[in-house]
């Protein structure tokens, strides 16, 4: 009679389905896809019917995309709904929580990566540190893909590992796994699966950063993390450079942290040269790689791409995004070297990036490749509100004095490669290049910020991009409290992966 009631739940499940405008847009770019499907169970049911029978009827529905309009659809606020039995509790939120892929709801293009390739996949958290130890909470402000990283992890199609920065104030690295993402119905952070510490905290500039910061209050910074030739690579600025001085800012480290020695920092273009596009503050921040075809045939074999945009010392850093494109040192190099690079990106004061507001900040980039489709994109939280700068409002979401500008949304900015290309050629000039579509609140489908977790600063940190998989990992910062540990709020990594 059980097995009976049950199969008469997943019929009237199946008959339920809905179709949604996500579903229209799949089938006008014939791509095959599910209409949304709502989960049948409470927390309380799931318990009354049995963890196993509820996870059964799940498991036996076909895999299907929700929409982000149904991720709650039918679900009971189990706020205060969960069995009292903790190991009853994990297993019906897992059920609950159940993992599945959300299709942004855009338009596809026949030649370019757009914001309908995005799959929203869920998202992880780092642990918790133990007592007095350095911590994840507040940092995020990089993130590095490692490849062969966590070789005995499970084979559940994430593979690698991360380099995750801790705490601001500390500026340590630590290496984590990459356990399978979870959608949180209602974005909790108990939902979300926690990482598992491979390597330690440790200092990857091998001491550089205190060197350079010497004492001041203005303290040095890592800005970006990328994992490159079997090194980690690394750069570095200074947060509040009033004075506007030139630093040089790119380093490496091997990835056995706690070992192996740093080398650096070497600076982009001439160091000290007066010109406004080789000042640090427009490349000392995240990096990403270059597709090898790419980087062979336009870039002269140069295969990275740094860029800082930064809302501090305004008259030295860009007015939106930077890119620069260069390649690290042979091994040896001494520090302070200038390393050959190319402008293909970065905006004067005289000419901002359109709607440029001091209070954004563009913090990530990733180069896209689908088959024969590619994108560059550029992600990072974009100012609303009115210009503010002084000390900090009862309206503002953090109360530092500064620049501010809320309410704040996620963004991300598509630039075109060939756009790069040919500035990269001089055939048309790196000094405010317009990216050819912003990926915000208002485009059809809803903006990426839907698929974050609820915060007033709406800050995000790193991107790292598994080429091999698609897979993106977007870090938003200060995003998550969980119930055994609420004085630290964790950044949360978010996973989406690029579809045809």
């Amino acid at each position: 009679m059980k097995y009976f009631f049950l199969t008469l739940c997943i019929l009237a499940i199946a008959a339920s389905v809905r179709v949604g405008p996500d579903f229209l847009h799949a089938l006008a770019g014939q791509q095959e896809r599910s209409p949304a499907v709502a989960l049948p169970f409470s927390p309380r049911e799931a318990q009354a019917a049995g963890a196993d029978a509820a996870e059964t009827a799940i498991r036996e529905m076909p895999k299907t995309f929700e929409t982000a309009e149904d991720l709650g659809a039918g679900i009971s606020d189990p706020a205060a709904d969960w069995p009292d039995d903790k190991d009853e509790a994990i297993r019906i939120r897992a059920v609950f929580n159940r993992s599945v892929p959300v299709r942004h709801g855009a338009p596809l293009h026949e030649s370019m990566i757009t914001p309908g390739n995005f799959e929203y996949l869920g998202a992880i958290r780092p642990p918790h540190s133990q007592q007095n130890d350095p911590s994840f909470a507040f940092g995020g402000w990089g993130i590095a893909y490692r490849p062969d990283g966590d070789s005995e992890g499970p084979d559940d199609g994430y593979p690698g590992s991360l380099f995750l920065p801790g705490h601001q104030n500390h500026q340590k690295i630590a290496e984590i796994s990459i356990p399978a993402p979870v959608t949180s119905k209602l974005k909790r952070a108990d939902d979300l699966p926690a990482a598992v510490i491979l390597q330690p905290f440790d200092d990857i500039t091998d001491g550089i950063l205190e060197e350079f910061t010497a004492g001041s209050t203005e303290a040095f910074h890592i800005g970006g993390l990328l994992v490159t030739n079997n090194l980690l690579h690394w750069t570095m600025h200074k947060y509040y450079n009033v004075a506007n001085i030139d630093y040089p800012s790119h380093g490496t480290s091997g990835l056995k942290t706690r070992t192996s020695l740093a080398d650096g920092p070497w600076h982009l273009g001439p160091m000290n040269s007066g010109l406004p596009e080789w000042h640090s503050y427009k490349h000392a921040g995240y990096i990403f790689d270059v597709p090898h075809s790419e980087s062979a045939k336009w870039f002269g074999g140069r295969n990275l791409i740094s860029g800082l945009q930064i809302s501090t010392g305004l008259q030295a850093s860009s007015q939106g995004p930077a890119m620069f494109v260069y390649s690290l040192p042979p091994e040896g190099t001494a520090p302070n070297s200038s390393l050959s690079a190319v402008p293909l990106c970065w905006y004067s004061q005289e000419r901002p990036l359109p709607g440029h507001h001091p209070a954004d900040r563009w913090t990530g980039g990733a180069w896209l490749t689908l088959g024969d489709k590619q994108a560059v994109v550029i992600v990072g939280r974009k100012s609303l509100g009115e210009y503010y700068y002084g000390e900090a409002r009862p309206q503002d979401c953090t109360p530092d004095k500064g620049y501010h500008g809320t309410p704040y949304e996620l963004q991300v900015l598509f630039y075109s490669p060939a756009s790069l290309i040919h500035a990269a050629n001089g055939s048309i000039p790196a000094a405010g290049l317009a990216p050819w579509l912003r990926w915000d609140g208002q485009s059809e489908g809803g903006g990426p910020g839907q698929y974050l977790f609820e915060t007033c600063s709406k800050h995000v940190g790193g991107l790292a991009y598994d080429r091999e998989h698609n897979l993106l990992y977007l870090v938003q910062i200060d995003a998550g409290r969980t119930s055994d540990n609420e004085f630290e709020s964790l950044p949360l990594i978010h996973v989406f992966r690029i579809v045809e």
